[in-house]
């Protein structure tokens, strides 16, 4: 960095900032990554090796888990088996319940096998492609050329559903999954964010073997810090690292930090969440305004605790999506992780689903979690030298991972736009 001239700022540590820096590190090129904290929506608690924010991963993502990048570090199983996992279906009666592979979702065989073969034949070869082409080619163009992830990203979940005859298992299983994923009503999800959330309850047909797996991971935020400092990149955080404002100038693009300290660069790649970087860069000339989806609300919590009796049975508890909590999870004895959509603590909302004595050892509150609908499409390209990435056109670590090895490759000269 000459001065405070560098050849590109990152702004934003997240799935989309580090692949962005990963894939400039390995070719070489300078980089200056700037954010509050690494890992963005990877909150990570070393001492408890819990995720306040990205859960788990499927096992697709491959950018997430390339042994190369090494971002995350592959933990325990979240559902070893799905007789291991619960749906309640009545959001007034717990102990009305069945487990994910039961005679209840046996009994919705038609619409199971009319998904499954959908899932295994269709969605997944199509999606695998689609997040190819996202690499080395703008959301818009990758959708031109793939009509179906072009119709279920402009699709309603809901419409999805009905369309294709998977009612019967969505209702039962797969719509209470994508609730547990989300915090979001299924109505107001498209329905390629429905299906990239439900992933891992594909299974192959006869066998109901799943083909993804979904399992917990740490992160080693130090450890990432001072990888993206070797070489030719350099990383700035806390106040240095907060950008507040963003202009055009001589050299390029200025961004200027909470602390006063300014950088100018050639090219400035944007992976705040959507919401902040439309704020920072409203207003300036020749840039489009951003649309922005609207976000679900969620609480993160890690408790010690105890189970009341409709949830002392299996590993995982998910609910339907007008319930405000949507996930409980069974860590070890007596350490549970819950996602809610509304606050538990207060008011001791937590009380219907554990036993009295339960404590919270952890939480974290995302006002503005997963943007979810409507179902817009933001360019990558906004001005000459300004790229878009991050939670922009999905949800998602893998997405956002894959949005920011697009913009990597945009300046290293590899994309086809």
């Amino acid at each position: 960095m000459e001065g405070n001239h560098i050849e590109t700022i990152i702004v934003g540590a997240g799935c989309a900032g580090m692949n962005c820096a990963l894939e400039l590190k390995k070719a070489g090129r300078p980089y200056l990554l700037l954010a509050d904290y690494m890992g963005g929506r990877i909150f990570n608690d070393d001492e408890h090796h819990m995720n306040y924010g990205a859960v788990f991963f499927f096992g697709n993502y491959d950018n997430m888990l390339d042994p190369e990048k090494n971002i995350i570090q592959p933990t325990t199983d979240v559902l070893p088996k799905l007789t291991d996992g619960y749906c309640h279906g009545d959001p007034e009666n717990d102990g009305k319940r069945h487990a994910a592979l039961s005679f209840k979702t046996l009994c919705d065989a038609p619409s199971l096998i009319r998904y499954m073969n959908f899932m295994n034949n269709e969605f997944l070869p199509h999606y695998k492609q689609f997040k190819d082409n996202c690499e080395v080619m703008e959301v818009q163009t990758a959708l031109e050329k793939d009509p179906l992830i072009s119709k279920l990203y402009h699709q309603t979940a809901d419409e999805m559903i009905a369309e294709r005859g998977f009612q019967g298992i969505c209702d039962d299983l797969i719509s209470m999954f994508a609730h547990a994923c989300t915090g979001s009503r299924i109505s107001t999800l498209s329905a390629l964010d429905y299906l990239n959330c439900v992933q891992p309850l594909t299974l192959k047909l006869p066998s109901l073997e799943r083909v993804l797996c979904i399992k917990r991971f740490d992160f080693d935020k130090e450890g990432m810090t001072e990888r993206l400092r070797e070489g030719a990149g350099d990383v700035v955080l806390g106040d240095g690292g907060i950008v507040t404002k963003v202009e055009k100038c001589a050299e390029g693009w200025r961004v200027t930090c909470k602390n006063g300290d300014s950088y100018t660069a050639d090219n400035l790649v944007m992976c705040t969440p959507i919401d902040v970087t439309a704020d920072l860069l409203r207003g300036i000339e020749g840039v489009p305004e951003l649309k922005v989806r609207n976000a679900s609300v969620l609480y993160g919590y890690l408790l010690e605790c105890e189970p009341q009796p409709a949830f002392e049975k299996g590993i995982v508890h998910i609910f339907k999506d007008e319930t405000p909590i949507i996930y409980i999870a069974k860590r070890q004895e007596g350490m549970y992780e819950i996602f809610t959509e509304v606050e538990f603590e207060k008011g001791r909302k937590f009380d219907r689903y554990f036993k009295p004595g339960w404590k919270v050892v952890g939480s974290k509150y995302w006002p503005k979690a997963l943007f979810t609908n409507p179902n817009w499409v933001n360019p990558n390209n906004l001005a000459p030298g300004l790229i878009l990435a991050g939670d922009c056109n999905g949800l998602g670590m893998e997405p956002a991972a894959v949005s920011g090895v697009y913009a990597a490759n945009k300046i290293l000269g590899k994309t086809v736009d």
